[in-house]
Order: C-alpha cells, then sequence, then structure tokens
C-alpha cells in the first residue's frame, strides 16, 4: 500500500497517464519531434518515473500503436460477429464504421496510428508491416466467406485487401483531422465502395 492505495493499482494509473500523454504529445508535436521531457511535463510525472515503465519514446509508441489497434481490431470482428448471416455489403459496412469509428473519432489515434508510425524506425516499421499484414489476413477471411455465399467471385482477397489498406487508412486520417468533418455515413459509403470494388471484380 502507498497513501492507502494498492501499489499495483498506481503504476498501472501512471503507466495510464504516460499512455494517454504520449498520445497527445505525438500527435501535437510528431513522434520525430517529440521527447520524453515533454511527455513528462504532460503527465505530471517525472522522467525517472517514465523510465520506469518504458524504455525510451519508442517502446511508448509501439505500445500505444498496439492499444489502438487491439481496440479496432475488437470492434472490428464483434461487428461482423454481430452479422454474421449478413450480405457481403452489410458486412463491409459494418466493419467499416467498427473500424473509423475506433481510430478516427479521436484525431490522436489516427494520427499516430496511420501516420506518426510511419518510418519511427526499424523496429516500429517491422510491427506496423505485421499489424498490416494482420489486417490483410483479417478482411481477406471475410471476403472468402462472401465469396463461399457466391456474393462476390473468387480471388486473392489478401493481396487487395493489402492494396487498398493505405488508401482507406489515408481517408480515415484525412476525416479525423478536419474541421468540420463529413457526415460519418458519407465516409463509410465511400470506403465500402472502394473495398466492394476491390473484391467484387
Amino acid at each position: 500500500m502507498y497513501a492507502g492505495q494498492p501499489v499495483e493499482d498506481r503504476q498501472r494509473q501512471r503507466r495510464a497517464r504516460f499512455l494517454e500523454s504520449g498520445l497527445t504529445v505525438f500527435a501535437r508535436d510528431g513522434y520525430a519531434n517529440s521527447s520524453v521531457g515533454a511527455i513528462c511535463k504532460d503527465a505530471g510525472l517525472s522522467s525517472r518515473q517514465f523510465y520506469e515503465e518504458f524504455t525510451g519514446r519508442e517502446s511508448l509508441l509501439i505500445e500505444l500503436y498496439e492499444q489502438i489497434h487491439r481496440d479496432s481490431r475488437a470492434a472490428v470482428e464483434a461487428a461482423l460477429a454481430e452479422r454474421s448471416e449478413a450480405t457481403a455489403v452489410e458486412s463491409i459496412d459494418a466493419a467499416v464504421r467498427a473500424y473509423v469509428e475506433s481510430i478516427g473519432t479521436d484525431p490522436r489515434k489516427a494520427r499516430v496510428a496511420l501516420v506518426e508510425v510511419v518510418g519511427a524506425g526499424p523496429k516500429v516499421e517491422k510491427f506496423r508491416l505485421e499489424l498490416r499484414r494482420m489486417w490483410g489476413s483479417l478482411l481477406a477471411g471475410a471476403a472468402e466467406d462472401a465469396a463461399m455465399h457466391g456474393e462476390i467471385p473468387p480471388g486473392d482477397y489478401e493481396m487487395r485487401m493489402l492494396a487498398i489498406i493505405g488508401a482507406v487508412n489515408y481517408v480515415v486520417d484525412e476525416w479525423s483531422g478536419s474541421d468540420p468533418r463529413r457526415p460519418l455515413d458519407d465516409v463509410i459509403r465511400v470506403l465500402s465502395r472502394v473495398i466492394m470494388g476491390a473484391v467484387g471484380a
């Protein structure tokens, strides 16, 4: 116990504050221009406390990136599971909406996960490419299910999905940071058409 609170709870809270501040600082200043000092100042914590939790900015960025994508993947998988009997178009609409709402509604998340991780370093880049392949496999699996039901023609869906992920993320980042934002339904409609065009040809 410390100040009437379990030490483990205080550590979790401290780590969460660093993650929240890292999200703010990386999005505001850019990862390349950020510093541990700026993150600590935003969190109201010391650099000693920072290095008790992370080895440096890179490890903080990777954890943030993993957290954002873990949440977005869970949202997409839940949306697809809820519509197991839906048509391909309905499933794609639901998955795209879940993804955009998970990442795009907080401009900081979109900026960090879709822009700041690119070129942030070899370790981050390796992790980014692994996650991109994961998304390709997830979306390809949904397309293959639709093909089995005769809704779309068979094809090499994983390669097609990898080809459009960059375009989808660009649109999400642009929408997330715009002011005023276009209606979310318009974004869903455009992205769904892009995906259907890729898998339906």
